[in-house]
């Protein structure tokens, strides 16, 4: 598996744990509740360098990088 495909893999199973707490919130009505606002936060952090290193990864094994 080339480095781009783990790195899609990663950020695609980082995105279904957001989904996943976003859920829990509603569903026990905590949306808002500070502990869970921070794990969400952490999550979304988590995908943004996810999504940069997916970008990189990709422009390297095309020769952009």
């Amino acid at each position: 598996m080339e480095d781009s495909e783990i790195a899609k893999r990663d950020h695609q199973r980082n995105k279904s744990e957001i989904v996943i707490l976003v859920k829990e919130m509603f569903s026990q009505g905590k949306w808002g509740d500070e502990k869970y606002k921070e794990k969400l936060q952490e999550l979304v952090v988590k995908d943004e360098e996810l999504v940069r290193d997916v970008i990189a990864k990709i422009k390297l094994e095309k020769g952009l990088g």
